[in-house]
């Protein structure tokens, strides 16, 4: 992880958070009689899962203390990385597929449908269009899975955010949109949040890379409880 990356967490946490709340907008039920077939969107899996202390000490001492806390939340970072094995926890396609699974259980027919690393809501509405696949809705889906602690001396949370648009795609028409999160709980935000059993609360790095199997599947916990919501939130009866 770069310190660029951090700075980018750093930047999701506010977003997410009490800087500029979330879009959202109920499941429109009446506007969805017509829906049959669903597109979920699946974005690349993540290449690293970042291992943030938020409340790092060094980044209260100007550029050399940022850089020292970024090295710091780097090498820790990478150890969460190789841990968990990024090739194994594949955290995207896994929110893809238990998404097409409980959406195919609400009355749905159901397609995954990959789209570009990074590409965003709206660049994989684009490329969903681009793409000329035939379907009725688009569900696009942004899921970022990491640990957070909020200070040096705290513990590691799991921090799964899940960003989720249905669009008609017929009218062009948003049906339902909505921010999702589970774990670390920010101050002052607005997302449908989850808080993460204390199975998955690490209290250091150590821990937290001791038992990759139980911290991989701090994430996955957190993926399953947000696809529910939102399975739970589309329904349409």
């Amino acid at each position: 992880m770069r310190f660029g990356s951090y700075l980018a967490l750093i930047a999701l946490v506010v977003v997410t958070g009490c800087a500029q709340q979330p879009k959202k907008l109920a499941f429109n039920k009446v506007g969805a009689q017509h829906i049959k077939t669903v597109v979920v969107t699946r974005s690349p899996n993540q290449e690293t899962y970042e291992a943030a202390v938020l409340g790092h000490p060094g980044m209260s001492f100007g550029l050399v203390g940022g850089l020292i806390a970024a090295a710091d939340i780097q090498a820790k970072s990478n150890r969460l990385t190789a841990a968990i094995d990024a090739a194994e926890t594949r955290l995207q396609e896994r929110t893809a597929s238990l998404l097409s699974d409980a959406m195919a259980k609400a009355g749905y027919d159901t397609k995954i449908v990959p789209v570009t690393k990074r590409a965003g809501l709206d660049q994989a509405a684009l490329e969903i269009v681009n793409s000329g696949v035939q379907t009725d809705s688009v569900l696009l889906v942004e899921t970022v899975g990491s640990y957070l602690a909020a200070g040096p001396s705290t513990d590691y949370f799991p921090f799964v955010v899940v960003r989720v648009r249905s669009v008609d795609s017929k009218s062009g028409k948003t049906l339902y949109e909505d921010t999702l999160t589970y774990g670390y709980a920010m101050s002052n935000t607005q997302t449908v949040h989850f808080a993460s059993d204390a199975t998955y609360r690490f209290g250091s790095i150590e821990a937290l890379t001791a038992d990759p199997k139980k911290t991989r599947q701090g994430l996955y916990a957190g993926v399953e409880a947000i696809v529910a919501q939102i399975a739970q939130d589309m329904t349409r009866d």
